[in-house]
């Protein structure tokens, strides 16, 4: 069969004329469909596009070298080389941990992108609450964690603490501690020194009692000093220009030890001292520490010591020894007192109790009968 025949008719059916404007008409459709779908996509990724949103996060950076910290300041600003998000330093928490080393926190203003799933994004990675981010400018890289991403806030919270620290240090390191020593970073003071209780508790040991003020980072309903949280049980670091000390944290809300100053007479008996012994023990003797009085001898009794001796016919009779004498001293005490009784050196205080005291010339660490007043 011919394509076309006599009559112009294709395949002997359809004309020609016929066909081509089919065709044509096809061609107007189909070419109508493709650009009434291109710009449909293109309405479709305009509406959609990730909307870029600012958002208020705390980061925790961690430890840094001091010399890092010093360099973290409001103002600082990241920018991301392929996205139109920056980071910008809103506020800024430090405090000294040891020499050479402190913790810092800041707050920040994120411009991130907010996608329709929920997720938000710095740059090419999710910015969410436990995530780890790189802060940095051309002065310092840091890498911290994510606590919170909010949608409003540019300071950090904080809160004046007062907290009652205690630790057992070495003679030298207790006198350093001073009431008014204060722990800084940059112009801010984070802790101050309020009150020093200093106790001879053993040979060249002292127990310290020290009531701070702490500027404190509140998370929630807790507070937290640099890297460690403010409650009973956790070691908090001070940090400054003369020393670098580690204390437990005993009470919250307080600066001094619980109890009124008060004074406790006690009894301490002395066995079988030798006559140099026995003299190094006067009225007037008192135990000194961190500047303050602790114990005060009242009275001194000495008499030789008590002596069993046996017989050449087997008997046991008592004598006086000849080189030994026993001593009772009565001293005065510098307590505190509770509604559960006298403390002494941070300690309940009850009849056989043994104490330890450092007069200096001499010490004892011996039981004590409480004399009643």
């Amino acid at each position: 069969m011919e394509l076309i025949d006599e009559n112009g008719n294709l395949f002997g059916t359809v004309n020609v004329v016929d066909a081509l404007a089919v065709c044509l008409v096809l061609a107007v459709v189909v070419a109508g469909v493709a650009a009434v779908g291109t710009l449909g996509a293109g309405e479709k990724t305009e509406t959609d596009e990730p909307a870029v949103e600012t958002r208020y996060a705390t980061i925790d950076l961690g430890t840094q070298l001091s010399s890092t910290a010093d360099g973290i300041s409001v103002g600082d600003e990241m920018t991301h080389d392929d996205h139109p998000h920056t980071l910008t330093v809103t506020d800024v928490y430090a405090a000294p941990v040891s020499n050479g080393e402190t913790h810092v926190t800041v707050r920040t203003e994120v411009e991130g992108t907010q996608f329709e799933n929920g997720t938000y994004a710095f740059g090419d990675a999710e910015f969410a609450t436990g995530h780890n981010v790189s802060v940095g400018t051309e002065a310092y890289d840091a890498t911290g964690t994510i606590e919170t991403v909010e949608d409003e806030g540019t300071e950090l919270s904080l809160a004046e603490t007062d907290v009652l620290l205690e630790a057992t240090l070495s003679p030298s390191a207790a006198a350093d501690i001073r009431v008014g020593d204060e722990v800084t970073f940059g112009n801010d003071t984070v802790a101050t020194v309020e009150r020093v209780s200093v106790y001879p508790v053993g040979d060249q040991r002292h127990r310290v009692f020290v009531g701070a003020t702490l500027t404190t980072l509140e998370r929630g309903a807790d507070l937290r000093y640099g890297h460690a949280s403010v409650e009973s049980g956790s070691t908090i670091p001070l940090s400054t220009a003369d020393y670098d000390l580690a204390f437990d944290a005993l009470e919250m809300g307080v600066i001094e030890e619980a109890g009124e100053p008060a004074t406790t007479t006690v009894e301490i008996d002395l066995e079988k001292l030798s006559d140099r012994e026995a003299s190094l023990f006067e009225p007037g003797l008192t135990e000194t520490a961190g500047d303050e009085t602790w114990a005060t001898i009242q009275d001194v009794e000495r008499e030789p010591a008590s002596v069993i001796v046996e017989t050449e016919n087997g008997e046991l009779h008592e004598r006086e020894h000849p080189t030994r004498d026993d001593v009772t001293l009565t001293v005065e005490l510098q307590t505190r007192e509770t509604a559960l009784g006298p403390r002494f050196k941070g300690d309940a205080l009850d009849n056989g109790d043994t104490v330890y005291l450092d007069f200096g010339v001499t010490s004892v660490e011996e039981r004590v009968w409480l004399v009643d007043n």
